[in-house]
């Protein structure tokens, strides 16, 4: 019998440690009803022969089960699945799609599956439905803000940085964050705890690969206006 674990204030019920033992083989196809739910929600996974797509089928044929990390290290080294980080491809499918756990560290698919407002958050966003249509997408998007940041207890908050690359350690370069921050912080400036602009890095890493936050003509302002700025200085770049 599966009894209730507890998890700081969370009570996770049904769900036992997985013994990655009982898998003893590739999956090659997502449950029946995983797949029709994606084809209803218009929802697209990762291939199941990716290693993302097999952490995935690992959730969905063992729903009574939940991952930590030493679980998908495990699981990943035992079907010769290269990877730095397994439990990024235990945790990531809110990204398209799929609602996941939102323990910190318990990695599993909650059942019935549910639409993660992420996706929303993600896409650019175009509207031609109804007004129900349109709530959806509103209420999906104020779920995700709930759930990453007002939803998360105060002692999980932490101090990161405004500007990662200022050099500044001071009280002024510090703001308070959720951990969902944390995935940001070497690519962003936070202008305060909502707000973020990517470094130049960031900025040119995006654009040469044709994801562009500016249009031509807004790239052409920011030229002339930083050409006019430096012209005078002997920059070392």
């Amino acid at each position: 019998m599966i009894k209730k674990t507890i998890f700081k204030n969370h009570i996770l019920e049904n769900k036992a440690l997985i013994n990655t033992d009982i898998i003893t083989e590739l999956y090659i196809n997502y449950p029946n009803d995983f797949n029709y739910w994606c084809k209803t929600n218009n929802i697209k996974p990762p291939s199941i022969k990716s290693a993302g797509g097999f952490a995935l089928a690992c959730m969905l044929y063992n729903p009574t089960y939940y991952f930590k990390r030493a679980e998908c290290d495990k699981i990943m080294e035992k079907f010769n699945f290269i990877t730095t980080d397994s439990i990024q491809l235990f945790n990531k499918t809110d990204q398209w799609g799929l609602y996941s756990s939102k323990l910190k560290g318990i990695y599993y698919i909650p059942v019935p599956y549910k639409l993660s407002p992420k996706k929303e958050m993600r896409t650019n966003f175009t509207f031609n439905g109804t007004k129900e249509e349109k709530n959806i997408k509103i209420n999906l998007i104020k779920q995700n803000i709930k759930e990453d940041y007002i939803d998360v207890q105060n002692s999980d908050w932490q101090l990161g940085h405004k500007n990662p690359n200022s050099g500044d350690n001071s009280n002024n370069n510090l703001i308070l964050q959720p951990p969902i921050q944390a995935k940001y912080k070497d690519n962003y400036i936070f202008i305060d705890t909502l707000t973020k602009i990517p470094t130049p890095e960031k900025f040119i890493k995006d654009d040469e690969n044709n994801k562009s936050y500016y249009t031509e003509n807004q790239q052409q302002i920011l030229y002339k206006y930083l050409n006019s700025k430096f012209k005078n200085m002997n920059l070392d770049l």
